[in-house]
């Protein structure tokens, strides 16, 4: 029985394949994707010629309308834009003025995400893996008091803006915190957590990121 179920089903899945390719998949896809981005660009801050934000993306935050992305710009699926113009935590209901720019030729790949509650700002040409996480605050400080506190429920704390040159390159899974300047040029080695500036022109690795390369 379990052959003949699997020899039906190789059978109608070969027919689907003939009569839904995977180029017309493609293209359906980049259909829906043109339509999602004119949906979901009334919502940001503004969206260059030609950019795309492929579905779906999340915005969280509040702070869309401070979120500005450049010309020839691509986001990739599940991508999520948290820019926050107001945290509730346990003792307070904190305000910012937050903002998000992503300059132009850009491709940001998919499950990646970036938040501020200060100012996020991204040179032409960025190039990342997946899953890359760019950041400018944290649940938080490292004083037992917080650290009874439920995560959720802490303070956000920002040790400053985030600044990303041009041309850069970010691995997998990279993770940048608050306060790093990253250089023109730099290549970030996938599974890196950057904490501190980058140099342009350099390939840095690690946990955390250490200087692996300059380039000649």
């Amino acid at each position: 029985m379990k052959k003949l179920l699997k020899a039906i089903a190789s059978v109608l899945m070969w027919t689907w394949g003939i009569l839904y390719p995977y180029r017309a998949s493609n293209r359906w896809k980049w259909f829906k994707n043109h339509l999602y981005t004119l949906w979901i660009s009334r919502f940001l801050g503004g969206l260059g010629d030609n950019s795309f934000v492929c579905y779906p993306c999340l915005l969280e935050g509040g702070g869309t309308k401070h979120i500005s992305i450049g010309d020839n710009t691509c986001i990739q699926a599940h991508m999520v834009l948290g820019c926050w113009e107001q945290y509730v935590s346990q003792d307070c209901i904190q305000t910012f003025s937050p903002e998000i720019i992503i300059g132009s030729n850009c491709n940001i790949g998919e499950y990646c995400q970036i938040a501020a509650c200060n100012k996020v700002i991204i040179g032409d040409g960025l190039l990342t893996g997946r899953f890359v996480y760019i950041g400018d605050n944290s649940h938080g400080g490292l004083s037992k008091e917080e650290a009874a506190i439920p995560p959720v429920k802490r303070r956000l704390e920002s040790k400053g803006d985030i600044v990303i040159g041009k041309n850069v390159w970010i691995g997998d899974k990279v993770t940048i915190v608050s306060g790093v300047t990253i250089g023109d040029n730099a290549i970030i080695g996938a599974n890196s957590v950057v904490t501190h500036d980058v140099p342009s022109n350099c390939i840095v690795g690690g946990v955390p990121a250490k200087l692996l390369k300059v380039l000649e």
